[in-house]
């Protein structure tokens, strides 16, 4: 009898840790560094954060989505995945709370440690976002993830630019940047559909073995894609998700997205059995943007 394994994979992006609309844990507290009177620099104390009335919203979501994956995976292993801009940097100023590299990592070390304190959490890989975002070179990433493997010594914490994980032989394409949702409602998907049909062609003319599930974030807009290839009897399947964001839309995405009426965020679980895609999980809230006003 074949031996019964289950996983589940957690996918979440774009936290933008220091923006007015981006993911802030209650719980952080960021280091003051002052100078003592031998001119050393000294933490002198530790500073709290306020969260705005949509972080409020943001981190009542957050902790939805935590209970529910807890719930799913039951004692299951999870791993858990960072797809990357998890600060904002100080390129567009507009909307910005935190302007410094020092607090916006530190929210960002706040914001992954609720999933790291799940004990069935054991393994978590970050891939490197958009430079603008993380002070270039992927410099957030790097940054936490050094600090969360300090933290937690015993728990598999790596980052990368772009990874091809396997996990029980489910093969995952993971990376952050990819192509958006589409600009129109009979459009949304089709983009991202071809794109991952390029990768699964990529790989059967390479010849290599396609991955199993392709992972993209970057677009703040959670999206579904299914590629299929046939060649006379042969067929090849492959699923593919842009991550939903955990933060609100501010002045820049506002613009780049052509003022969406509504917006999403959440959380991407991947239920693994044996090594396949069994199901996956879009835990997603919505909101309408526009505000309503009769005259």
């Amino acid at each position: 009898m074949k031996k019964y394994t289950r996983k589940i994979v957690i996918a979440r992006g774009d936290t933008q840790s220091g923006h007015a609309g981006g993911l802030l844990n209650p719980e952080t507290v960021i280091p003051t560094v002052d100078i003592d009177k031998q001119g050393r620099k000294v933490v002198s104390g530790y500073e709290e954060v306020r969260l705005n009335p949509v972080q409020k919203r943001m981190w009542q979501w957050t902790q939805a989505d935590l209970k529910e994956v807890k719930k799913l995976a039951g004692k299951d292993e999870m791993v858990f995945i960072e797809m990357g801009d998890m600060t904002q940097g100080n390129v567009f100023k507009d909307d910005l709370a935190e302007t410094s590299m020092s607090k916006q990592v530190w929210i960002s070390f706040y914001n992954s440690k609720p999933w790291l304190d799940i004990p069935n959490v054991r393994r978590m890989r970050a891939v490197k976002g958009t430079g603008v975002h993380v002070w270039g070179e992927g410099s957030t990433e790097s940054l936490l993830t050094f600090m969360l493997q300090k933290e937690y010594p015993k728990k598999n914490i790596q980052i990368s630019d772009h990874y091809l994980l396997n996990v029980d032989g489910c093969v995952l394409d993971i990376s952050h940047h990819g192509p958006g949702a589409g600009m129109r409602n009979w459009t949304r998907g089709n983009a991202f559909e071809l794109y991952v049909k390029s990768i699964l062609l990529d790989d059967l003319n390479a010849p290599r073995t396609p991955p199993n599930v392709i992972l993209r974030a970057h677009k703040h807009e959670f999206t579904y894609a299914h590629a299929i290839h046939q060649v006379n009897g042969q067929v090849w399947q492959l699923p593919g998700f842009i991550v939903p964001p955990q933060c609100f839309i501010g002045s820049h995405a506002q613009k780049v997205m052509n003022s969406p009426s509504t917006m999403g965020v959440g959380t991407l679980a991947l239920e693994l059995i044996n090594g396949k895609l069994y199901q996956w999980h879009a835990l997603t809230h919505y909101v309408d943007l526009r505000t309503e006003e009769v005259l």
